[in-house]
């Protein structure tokens, strides 16, 4: 399979189930800005929550086809195979398809992720084994702390400035100075050197070398 990143936002996002397995793929939509419809009978106390919170659509009946004609991703979380099956033989080709029971039938699985603001990891074992994802993601989530968003929040006002105000000659050492690690736990000197930045840039003096 071939990994990426997608952007969901204000795109339409149908979930065809609303049981524990919906829950957790919903949980992961909500930051996205996507618009989610859930379309189920019933579902969970937490999916009726984030109804009436208007976070998404709860369309509390059986789905249909016309349901999925407008969706760019699916995701089928029934109960039954044979509806997610129905649904994933439904889909067009064009659409993202995920299914919950049956992986083989739709066209992407969802990774297990580890999220520090702008830095994204995901691990997958292509479905050979889910434990060992977890596993995997545990170490992750050990390795990278959330010092990570902090230092990723800085590493992008950083290079905006840098590749904006500095001659092109200048940009590459700058840049690399960045991901020194003495800067990943020090907000202080993150902040410190992000100033010095701007000072060169007020004054006008992009060939004045910054301080180590």
């Amino acid at each position: 399979m071939y990994p990426i990143h997608v952007n969901l936002s204000s795109k339409t996002v149908v979930v065809a189930g609303g049981g524990i397995v919906a829950y957790r793929k919903i949980n992961d939509l909500l930051n996205e800005e996507a618009i989610i419809t859930v379309i189920s009978p019933t579902v969970v106390n937490e999916i009726q929550e984030w109804h009436a919170e208007k976070k998404l659509t709860w369309i509390e009946r059986e789905v249909k086809r016309e349901d999925l004609e407008k969706a760019f991703l699916i995701i089928a979380a029934t109960n039954t195979k044979e509806v997610n099956s129905w649904i994933a033989a439904q889909a067009s080709s064009k659409q993202l398809v995920n299914m919950a029971d049956q992986p083989h039938l739709g066209n992407f699985i969802v990774p297990s992720v580890v999220k520090r603001g702008k830095l994204i990891l995901s691990v997958s074992t292509s479905g050979a084994s889910p434990s060992l994802s977890k596993s995997i993601k545990k170490e992750l989530q050990q390795k990278y702390s959330e010092d990570y968003e902090t230092y990723l929040d800085f590493l992008f006002q950083c290079r905006s400035i840098i590749k904006k105000e500095f001659p092109e000659k200048y940009r590459k050492d700058l840049l690399t100075k960045l991901t020194d690690q003495s800067f990943l736990y020090d907000v202080e000197k993150q902040r410190s050197y992000k100033q010095e930045l701007l000072k060169i840039i007020e004054r006008k003096l992009v060939n004045e070398p910054i301080n180590e």
